[in-house]
């Protein structure tokens, strides 16, 4: 990967000179940021939502008995929010850090995934908060991190740009650690969302009782 990573810049860097130059680099450019806008505008209209999961799984365990269809709910539960939710969370974690890697130049891989992790999980509390602030703080700091990095002297550097992709295997070495943290507080968040209804459920029945209660 490294050898063909080379290659592409050294290809890059003779291809920019010339006449051509200026048009390819506009070209070049352009495409990093429509793609990095598309996948913020992914990432906040996906990840912002607080049932992120909508499979609903539990519903092919409906016309059986009582007690099977309760077992049926309790693994599709395990399955939605132990299996998928960590390859989904996964997903928009890796896509992150690498954009981070690509656009941040001269930051260590520790950092991107501490970045990447806290801007994550951030996203995913704020999510059983509101919805909306969940929403700006997804696009808010993706979209003031290219901001910042197309105001840097050296970011309009085709070459140099392709070269950071060579640093991408870096990021995978402690990504478990990261990943672990998020899903752990998105289940910590999940169940305090399910205690808080819970409670409100019995306060309201508490309270329709009071109502109607015989003097």
């Amino acid at each position: 990967m490294v050898e063909v990573i080379g290659e592409t810049t050294k290809f890059l860097g003779g291809f920019a000179i010339g006449e051509s130059g200026l048009l390819f680099t506009l070209l070049f450019f352009t495409a990093v940021i429509v793609i990095y806008s598309v996948f913020v505008y992914y990432f906040y209209k996906f990840l912002a939502k607080k049932n992120i999961i909508e499979l609903n799984l539990s519903k092919y365990g409906e016309g059986i008995s009582a007690g099977i269809s309760k077992a049926f709910a309790t693994l599709f539960y395990i399955a939605e929010y132990l299996i998928i939710l960590p390859v989904v969370t996964f997903f928009w974690f890796a896509v992150l850090a690498i954009l981070i890697l690509v656009l941040a130049e001269g930051m260590d891989a520790s950092t991107i995934l501490l970045i990447s992790a806290a801007l994550v999980a951030s996203v995913r509390v704020t999510a059983y908060v509101s919805e909306n602030l969940s929403r700006d703080l997804a696009k808010m700091l993706p979209f003031t991190l290219i901001a910042i990095a197309i105001t840097k002297p050296g970011f309009f550097d085709a070459a140099s740009l392709i070269s950071r992709f060579g640093e991408i295997p870096s990021l995978f070495s402690n990504v478990p650690y990261y990943l672990l943290f998020i899903v752990v507080l998105e289940l910590i968040m999940r169940f305090a969302d399910f205690i808080g209804k819970v409670l409100t459920l019995s306060k309201r029945i508490a309270s329709e009782e009071q109502v109607i209660k015989p003097e």
